[in-house]
């Protein structure tokens, strides 16, 4: 079978004429079947299905708006129920109604969805005009771009990237040698591949040999694992799980309860080495709450207990608040988080913004943004990286603060999105973040999901949701890096390089072929 005769100009032909209702329905649902790949579905072949029609709505579009418009239907789809669960956290503590809240759950969808619309357009433009690159190349270093920008600008929204979806397959071993990125390029890299192979036939050979050593690669490591870092210790570690309720935490008769609670679940495991409460477990200030736990902080020293909690700061000279994380007892430190949620810890462009959410009504916290630069807290011997909630999710910001460190810590409190499926996404971008960086990050949150994740990226132990309870397990500490830790992009970027040079080579030598052929 030809490609003049065969099926695959036929389906080109189909593709390609699809009036843009049936369009729209087939991206929408194709999206959607995207997010089923994340936690806590992990279906990792939905996402490659997206990208695949994403891709051949690209490859068969009549134009660049065409184009654009097709990769807007499948990014609709995918985001609008990737992150649904925001409309959670809008509607029940925005205050502002459900109107209100599906307005802004749609404006921000379509903020994100204008990423991918960018990226199919870009893509098109670039596949009519440079054709010494196949068309999969161009469409995974669009799309790849895209999820970089979103993920860095405006201080970057970098959840649902294309990497995450591999948990469950050989791709997750990349992780430690190239983060996140390089398991995204593979994805993207494949499902393009796969949708070119499909609607053209006309892909390199060379993007055939270098998919097959990825995932023949990945393959390997999965079965004969490198052990890039060294344990260097064990600490028993009692996580407590307090369940306040959202909108009742900061009262002041729950506050009092509260913290009562936490210090007794506290009292109750002074054995472990280590004990850590969620994110603004303790409501009252960081000043105010250094007396009142003097006491308890003798306690926690004799008995060698580190404890780890959220509390909120505010410096006198300045009038700044901070959202902080506060090693005692056996321990020492105070960080400041750097990635503040935009709405719900700051108001981006304030001037302008700040007066419209008054009209609704809307409670906005005024955090200030902790310095870049901050060293790691100390648990006794031992180097803690500490990362306030949203904070886990940024990758390069975790590198950074791993070499010093000999696991890491992560605070939260995700009672904001209620039953959805937020907790779970989030808990899964930090079994990532453990396998990257091969340190096992302790996670306590207030309504879960609470976990000890090691340095594979596997729980080792789980709290369940909703209950207030304590988990108390065996953490690990590490030393040593991983080629991630020390290369950072470098081998994503080495992996695209080599794509577009032998591609190239490819083509150059190709033409020269036929042009040899014609002169005979």
């Amino acid at each position: 079978m030809n490609t003049k005769t065969g099926w695959t100009p036929r389906l080109h032909q189909s593709l390609s004429s699809l009036p843009s209702a049936i369009v729209g329905i087939i991206g929408l649902l194709a999206g959607a079947l995207g997010a089923t790949s994340f936690a806590p579905f992990h279906f990792w072949p939905g996402y490659f299905i997206s990208i695949v029609v994403f891709s051949a709505f690209i490859i068969t579009s009549p134009s660049a708006k065409s184009a654009g418009w097709r990769g807007t239907s499948v990014a609709l789809g995918f985001f609008g129920t990737g992150v649904s669960w925001i409309y959670i956290s809008i509607a029940e503590y925005g205050q502002v109604g459900e109107l209100i809240a599906g307005l802004i759950t749609f404006s921000f969808v379509a903020i994100l969805c204008v990423f991918w619309s960018l990226a199919a357009w870009l893509a098109w433009q670039l596949m009519q005009k440079f054709t010494q690159l196949p068309s999969s190349l161009w469409l995974s270093l669009c799309l790849l771009l895209a999820e970089f920008a979103r993920s860095t600008l405006f201080t970057g929204f970098p959840w649902l990237l294309p990497g995450y979806a591999i948990q469950n397959t050989w791709l997750f071993e990349l992780l430690p040698i190239g983060g996140i990125w390089l398991s995204s390029a593979a994805v993207l890299l494949t499902a393009s591949v796969m949708a070119n192979t499909i609607l053209v036939r006309s892909n390199p050979l060379v993007l055939y040999l270098v998919l097959l050593v990825i995932w023949s690669g990945a393959a390997y490591l999965s079965y004969s694992p490198i052990e890039w870092v060294k344990q260097t210790g064990t600490l028993k570690t009692t996580l407590v799980q307090g369940n306040i309720k959202q909108d009742e935490k900061w009262l002041r008769k729950i506050a009092r309860e509260s913290l009562t609670y936490y210090q007794q679940a506290t009292v109750e495991h002074l054995d472990s080495d280590l004990v850590v409460w969620p994110e603004t477990a303790i409501t009252y200030l960081y000043p105010q709450i250094q007396p009142y736990l003097a006491p308890f902080r003798k306690e926690l020293e004799d008995s060698q207990t580190t404890l780890i909690t959220g509390v909120p700061d505010r410096n006198a000279d300045t009038g700044a608040y901070y959202n902080a994380i506060w090693a005692t007892g056996n321990g020492f430190g105070l960080y400041y988080k750097r990635r503040l949620v935009p709405f719900g810890e700051y108001i981006p462009f304030s001037s302008w913004i700040g007066p419209i959410l008054d009209v609704f009504d809307m409670p906005i916290s005024g955090f200030e943004a902790g310095d870049s630069n901050q060293p790691v807290l100390q648990v006794g011997e031992w180097g803690v990286a500490p990362f306030i909630c949203y904070e886990i999710v940024y990758a390069e910001q975790v590198r950074k603060m791993v070499r010093d460190s000999n696991f890491l810590v992560t605070i939260s409190n995700d009672g904001w999105f209620g039953t959805s499926f937020g907790p779970w996404q989030h808990l899964q971008i930090a079994q990532f973040r453990a396998k990257e960086t091969g340190r096992y990050v302790i996670r306590a949150t207030n309504t879960g999901v609470s976990a000890i994740i090691n340095e594979k990226g596997g729980i080792v132990a789980q709290a369940p949701q909703f209950e207030r309870t304590t988990l108390t397990a065996e953490a690990k500490a590490f030393s040593g890096i991983t080629p991630y830790v020390h290369w950072g992009y470098w081998p994503t970027l080495s992996l695209l390089i080599i794509c577009i040079l032998f591609c190239y080579l490819n083509h150059k030598l190709t033409r020269q072929r036929y042009e040899f052929i014609g002169t005979l």
